[in-house]
């Protein structure tokens, strides 16, 4: 009988101590796995939650052993699956594209099918352009806003731009900021930073966060005249090209920098009417081949020799131009500054038609 017990007690004790190792297997595993989500779940950067149940997707994470170290994680504020993919299409086919063509009523995403790198879209209304990328306009070109980002109730009042233009590296550095700053975008800039991760434009680095990609993104919108449309398009597709290629910067340096002074001063002045931020060099380089190559030579002496002159002399800016100027339909022309502005043009358009077979004003295949 005594045996028996015994027996019955190693047994027992046996039972007692596996019973043990089982379960606490059992509750260190769920830790375990309380663990590693809760460190999957973390955000890296700071994150905005947004209204839009779109926004506000759950997050997906990959089951990781105690032993592996889990790779850092990105929070995309707009899910990148539902971000669109772009169109690739020649400038002018996107101008003569009919809305009703669309996949969404709000804009199309096309990339141009010579640099596909370059997104362009073209967008509905003037305030959904001012959603998607006003604060941008502000961040990367305007006048005491360049660099820092500019809350809705700061810049509500102001002009963006009828038409818009930005490089892979601001639009990274644009992006990155606002979520260390945990700053509250509009959903459609969300969606935005979604449609550029996923067409390449902006990239991710070992670390989650956003580095630039290649290319830039343009756009315009269909509140615009037609023939407006047609010049911003050239405007626009021509800063693409400025982006992506290093000769075409350097030739347009080149350019600026032997520009006659009297002349960069009147531009200059022409830019800061328009709250450029005329202290960062590219920008002023970049719009000034933009001006030149946005039209026909035939229209550039309208354009600079009374156009842009008489928005100078208007604002006071008569020491910015010649003293002979002439009567043309009613208003003032200044030839001498038609003819400075013109024969630039003329160099301007040699160059993209050698390179590229385009010409000023026209920035799509010849029809």
């Amino acid at each position: 009988m005594k045996n028996f017990l015994t027996r019955g007690r190693v047994i027992g004790l046996l039972l007692f101590t596996a019973l043990c190792v089982i379960m606490g297997v059992k509750i260190s595993s769920v830790f375990m796995v309380r663990s590693v989500d809760s460190a999957l779940t973390l955000p890296l950067q700071p994150h905005y939650s947004l209204q839009q149940d779109l926004a506000q997707q759950p997050f997906v994470h990959e089951v990781v052993h105690a032993t592996e170290v889990a790779a850092p994680v990105f929070h995309s504020r707009f899910p990148l699956e539902l971000a669109m993919t772009p169109i690739p299409a020649d400038p002018w086919d996107m101008l003569m594209l009919p809305t009703a063509n669309w996949r969404d009523s709000r804009f199309e995403l096309f990339s141009w099918d010579r640099f596909p790198e370059i997104l362009i879209m073209d967008i509905s209304t003037k305030e959904m352009q001012d959603r998607l990328l006003k604060r941008l306009a502000f961040f990367v070109e305007k006048a005491g806003f360049r660099g820092r980002l500019s809350h809705d109730h700061e810049i509500a009042h102001l002009h963006g731009w009828n038409a818009h233009n930005y490089q892979a590296s601001d639009l990274a550095v644009f992006f990155q900021m606002a979520r260390d700053m945990n700053f509250p975008l509009l959903p459609e800039e969300w969606e935005l930073e979604a449609i550029l991760l996923r067409a390449g434009v902006l990239q991710l680095d070992s670390d989650a966060r956003i580095i630039p990609g290649q290319g830039a993104i343009l756009s315009l919108t269909r509140e615009s005249i037609p023939a407006l449309r047609t010049r911003f398009m050239a405007h626009e597709v021509f800063h693409g090209l400025f982006f992506i290629d290093p000769d075409f910067r350097a030739f347009s340096r080149q350019r600026w920098e032997a520009f006659p002074e009297i002349s960069r001063n009147f531009f200059l002045t022409f830019l800061e009417l328009q709250a450029y931020c005329t202290e960062y060099d590219f920008l002023v380089i970049n719009e000034f081949m933009g001006h030149l190559l946005q039209l026909p030579i035939a229209q550039s002496p309208w354009y600079f020799g009374q156009h842009l002159a008489n928005r100078l002399h208007r604002e006071g800016f008569v020491h910015l131009l010649p003293g002979h100027y002439e009567m043309r339909n009613g208003m003032r022309f200044w030839p001498e500054v038609a003819n400075t502005f013109t024969a630039e043009v003329e160099v301007f358009s040699h160059y993209v038609s050698e390179r590229w077979d385009l010409i000023a004003g026209r920035a799509w295949r010849a029809r």
